[in-house]
């Protein structure tokens, strides 16, 4: 039986915690739309948390709008997940303030965001293996029975391994149908895929279509279209194309261009459609880009002993 399935029969009883005692709680490290995330000593299990409470209010207009369809709560999700590119989730409680948080692990590191802005030497070197784990951690998600429905670099951390963790499952629906259905334009809007935004049938191609814009970002430090604040602002420049990659990427590889290109199309059907179909030609062009890396390297070490030895 699903998650899905079981929160239709029971919902958890949770006592309420004053988190201010319960937790040291040592600074802001961040604030979405619904939520505001604290760095935190957990002084019960002795380890350092991140603590993330959710804005009641805000919350509460969200879920209604899935009124009478038992849709599973954002910490019943994070809870079900166990994937090592995405965060851990080891409690939800309810405050004294009748607040929803989740105590999760405290990752050291950096947003992707902050790494896509400098475009650095780390995101450089990185960047394709950020881009398989993120799609691993798309993939496990999917296959779970979800719809991302957010998937930006301001939902994703790396740590000091240089490893990803998804963070934030706010949006998060189950791929059934009665969440499909048009109506629900919720999300990021540079990151929204053409049928939500036309109000269309959606399904997990929402992710496909986010997943590539944040690849095409990671190495243009941009979107595929002009940027975009509102909805109203996003509407008016779906219909045009995206910006070529390889004009503003000029030596990128032409099959990661090509990869990432085809999950922006407009028309679903014409995307990728599966996160998968993606990962596979990103690893392929890993093996390809490596096994190249080292036949230039041998072929340097050669010549730099023949100009030794003459």
């Amino acid at each position: 039986m699903s998650l899905f399935d079981k929160n239709r029969s029971r919902k958890k009883a949770v006592e309420r915690v004053d988190i201010n005692k319960r937790f040291n709680l040592l600074g802001r490290v961040g604030q979405g739309s619904m939520s505001k995330v604290w760095k935190a000593e957990d002084v019960m299990a002795h380890r350092k948390v991140a603590i993330k409470v959710l804005d009641k209010e805000k919350t509460r207009r969200f879920e209604a709008r899935f009124d009478g369809l038992n849709k599973p709560s954002e910490g019943d999700i994070a809870l079900a997940l166990r994937h090592p590119y995405i965060v851990v989730t080891h409690e939800v409680g309810l405050t004294t303030d009748d607040e929803v948080f989740l105590v999760m692990d405290y990752v050291d590191g950096s947003g992707l965001a902050l790494l896509v802005d400098l475009q650095g030497e780390q995101m450089q070197r990185h960047r394709l293996r950020y881009m398989i784990q993120i799609g691993e951690a798309l993939i496990y998600f999917h296959q779970q029975g979800w719809i991302h429905r957010d998937l930006c670099p301001r939902n994703i951390l790396v740590d000091n391994d240089n490893d990803i963790k998804l963070i934030d499952f706010g949006l998060v629906v189950p791929d059934k149908p009665e969440f499909r259905k048009p109506g629900n334009r919720t999300g990021t809007a540079n990151y929204l895929a053409p049928e939500l935004i036309l109000r269309r049938e959606t399904d997990q191609r929402l992710d496909v279509f986010a997943y590539a814009v944040t690849c095409f970002e990671m190495y243009s430090k941009r979107h595929p279209w002009e940027a975009a604040m509102t909805l109203d602002a996003v509407v008016q420049h779906i219909n045009q194309p995206p910006i070529e990659l390889t004009e503003l990427v000029p030596k990128i590889d032409s099959r990661i261009s090509e990869v990432i290109m085809k999950g922006l199309e407009r028309d679903a059907n014409d995307r990728w459609q599966t996160i998968a179909e993606m990962v596979d030609e990103f690893r392929k062009a890993e093996k390809r880009l490596v096994k190249l890396s080292k036949k230039v390297l041998a072929a340097s070490r050669k010549t730099g002993r023949k100009r030794a030895t003459s």
